[in-house]
């Protein structure tokens, strides 16, 4: 699934900071993708302000990497972050994708998830572990929109 991630910037032809944002984009979705799909959120179903949240938190997830490996670039988390919705969710509408403007990144919602992927981005930096924030967001703010049993033992745990 991730393959055409992992394409070196020579043989894509890539920018620079596309080509970082793809690496980024690979090892957030790898961190990510098995809790969301095992929750089967309904990505589909989710209001703005919710999938606001999700944006939030694949953008704050991807920060503390690109600080890791000092991209200046306030683009390239952006980009990271919209790549990983891409790849988790191949079948989303594109508005899901291309929704992380200046009215989504100003949104209370947005910031909240931000908080909590930056928050798990730096564990995973400083630890290698990924962190409990996505399942925290899962359990309480999107029960209508997964299967809250498969994540609520994780939470708890």
């Amino acid at each position: 699934m991730f393959q055409p991630l992992f394409q070196v910037h020579e043989v894509t032809q890539d920018t620079k900071e596309l080509a970082t944002a793809r690496k980024i984009a690979a090892i957030v979705a790898a961190l990510t993708f098995p809790t969301i799909a095992r929750s089967q959120l309904a990505y589909h179903a989710l209001p703005a302000d919710l999938e606001a949240k999700l944006a939030g938190y694949l953008q704050g997830f991807c920060q503390p990497i690109c600080a890791a490996w000092q991209i200046e670039d306030s683009g390239v988390p952006l980009a990271a972050a919209g790549l990983v919705i891409a790849l988790i969710f191949p079948d989303s509408p594109a508005s899901f994708t291309q929704s992380i403007d200046s009215a989504i990144m100003s949104s209370e919602a947005f910031s909240k998830g931000m908080e909590a992927g930056r928050r798990d981005g730096e564990l995973y930096r400083a630890t290698g572990r990924k962190g409990t924030g996505l399942l925290q967001i899962l359990a309480s703010d999107f029960r209508e929109f997964c299967d809250y049993s498969k994540v609520a033992a994780d939470v708890s745990a």
